[in-house]
């Protein structure tokens, strides 16, 4: 335990140092191809230091809970302070010099899961390979662990949020990003009617026709806190012209994409489906 602590501390200082020296973790830069290199890295590491845990104490020391049970309270701690502190949003320079209010990229949070990534992995490499039935939800559960850590760090730079302004009777195809840079999409929104909802609290919806590169994909309307779902994308009612209120002939959207979402649910599924069968053999 004393030497998983201390691997922890020496972490976050060089996360600290590697904060201050180069700035938040460019995330940009993962993107694909280069976060499926990473991934492929990723794995072969892990089988070499598996084949190797015979000869050096330190690969067979990182499938134990001595190493395990220290790395998950830094990630804990992580997360926590990430719930306690206000964030920028995606892609902004964080509020404070330290880099906490931008804690997706703060060196310190990413290698911490990094590292715990990595034991997971070594965990679940020792129990690949002394396949038996009781081990079964164990290892259910670790890979889940392993798959939804991999996907929402690396997958985290695939991710793609947009505004896109559109006015009624018109179509659009373009988009905005953060840094006001243009992007064309393979979807296109155009909006017949915008509207404010007078009810409990104030609401805005928007009726439109979504199109593709092929035709039509169909017409629905968007709401705030129901989002429509097209060729991978997510559209949210995001906001409209507040100085024409109810007569605003424009309507502005956020469009999300995350390819690698689909890839964290199997493994959140996974790890809930071996924490089940772990807790049911127990009970058994």
């Amino acid at each position: 335990m004393t030497e998983g602590g201390l691997v922890c501390l020496a972490l976050m200082l060089v996360g600290i140092v590697l904060q201050l020296a180069f700035g938040p973790v460019c995330w940009e830069m993962m993107a694909w191809p280069l976060n499926g290199l990473a991934l492929l890295l990723l794995l072969t590491g892990i089988a070499l230091m598996h084949a190797l845990r015979g000869r050096i104490a330190l690969f067979r020391w990182m499938a134990t809970l001595h190493a395990g049970i220290p790395a998950l309270l830094m990630c804990a701690m992580m997360t926590i302070l990430l719930g306690v502190t206000r964030q920028v949003p995606a892609g902004h320079v964080p509020a404070e010099p330290i880099g906490i209010t931008s804690m997706l990229s703060f060196w310190p949070f990413v290698l911490s899961y990094v590292w715990l990534m990595l034991l997971v992995g070594m965990v679940c490499a020792t129990r690949l390979v002394r396949p038996k039935k009781q081990n079964i939800p164990f290892l259910l559960h670790h890979l889940g662990i392993f798959i939804a850590l991999v996907a929402g760090t690396l997958g985290s730079a695939d991710m793609q949020r947009l505004r896109m302004v559109v006015q009624e009777g018109k179509t659009e195809w373009r988009a905005v990003d953060d840094h006001h840079r243009i992007h064309h999409l393979p979807i296109a929104i155009e909006l017949h009617d915008f509207s404010i909802i007078q009810e409990s609290e104030l609401s805005f919806s928007s009726d439109v026709t979504l199109h593709a590169q092929n035709g039509i994909i169909g017409r629905d309307t968007v709401l705030v806190n129901k989002p429509l779902s097209a060729k991978g994308w997510k559209i949210y009612q995001f906001s409209y012209d507040e100085a024409k209120g109810n007569q605003s002939d424009i309507s502005v959207f956020e469009l999300v994409r995350d390819p690698w979402l689909p890839v964290v649910y199997v493994g959140i599924f996974m790890m809930l489906a071996g924490a089940l069968s772990i807790f049911l053999s127990k009970k058994w």
